[in-house]
């Protein structure tokens, strides 16, 4: 039977609490890593993960580009990435799935992506922490464990108290100040907002004047915002995200090229290929053959 998509795997897979789709799940990673093996091959999640790996060494691909794992590296996913990892035996550390629901059920005037490492278009998914930071970090982490095994009156409200202050904590030593960035405030939220734009609108191949009136702001502007904090354009923003769940069917989904070009909203595959080898180099078949 064909493959047509990505292994998507729910919350639910992992044994997270049952609450409608306010999940959340935590678990020592080298107890993750035993008991769900079918989580070795690349494969999406729908749902917000941190992983904080203390001990082992390895390599963690998201989305086509491979980390180092080691310890004091904090991992931080978003749903609808694509990842996969080829670890040591001894790797451990913590790991926290989470869904948008059970953030917000506590906090329902705050939205995960507001945070700076839950922004792929902003910065990479991945943090390295001292002795010093670790040591600061692991107490927080204890108490989530700690609430997560029992079941007490409030569970879940702890338990998102203490997964706020963990992202919090997170957000102190992640964030790059303005400084180093060439971010601010205005600018940093403006791209924030568009990326949670172009997630939901890619595949309509909207144009730069549909983003920019749902922004509140005038094309130029927004070309010009996009430019100077990330070098590229809001147009080429736009085509390396569909770029990237192309490259994403063509290695991990068993689906023709023009079946992922339909999928993309490219009716005509033939304009969908020229536009994959403009900006790969490579036919979507050769891309293919060469990461499979």
């Amino acid at each position: 039977m064909q493959k047509e998509h990505l292994p998507i795997y729910q919350i639910q897979d992992f044994n997270a609490l049952t609450q409608g789709d306010r999940y959340f799940y935590f678990s020592s990673f080298a107890s993750h890593l035993q008991e769900h093996l079918f989580i070795r091959e690349p494969h999406r999640h729908n749902f917000y993960i941190i992983l904080f790996v203390t001990q082992g060494s390895g390599t963690h691909t998201i989305d086509f580009k491979a980390y180092e794992v080691k310890p004091g590296t904090v991992f931080f996913m978003t749903p609808g990435q694509v990842h996969s990892w080829q670890l040591s035996q001894e790797a451990d550390g913590f790991i926290i799935f989470f869904t948008q629901a059970f953030y917000t059920k506590e906090y329902p005037d705050r939205l995960l992506f507001e945070f700076p490492f839950f922004n792929a278009l902003l910065y990479n998914p991945v943090l390295s922490v001292t002795e010093a930071q670790e040591a600061a970090l692991v107490p927080t982490l204890l108490k989530l464990r700690e609430e997560h095994q029992q079941a007490r009156p409030m569970r879940e409200v702890m338990l998102s108290r203490y997964l706020d202050i963990l992202l919090i904590q997170l957000t102190r030593l992640f964030q790059p100040s303005d400084a180093q960035t060439g971010f601010k405030l205005k600018e940093r939220t403006l791209l924030q907002s568009l990326e949670k734009l172009i997630e939901g609108h890619y595949k309509e191949h909207q144009p730069v004047a549909f983003y920019a009136e749902r922004l509140h702001v005038t094309p130029k502007y927004l070309n010009e915002t996009c430019k100077n904090a990330l070098g590229r354009t809001t147009k080429e923003l736009i085509q390396h995200r569909t770029l990237l769940e192309a490259k994403r069917l063509l290695v991990h989904a068993e689906l023709t090229s023009t079946q992922i070009a339909a999928a993309l909203g490219y009716f005509d595959s033939t304009y969908f290929f020229r536009f994959f080898k403009k900006h790969t180099g490579l036919t979507p078949e050769q891309f293919r053959a060469k990461n499979k």
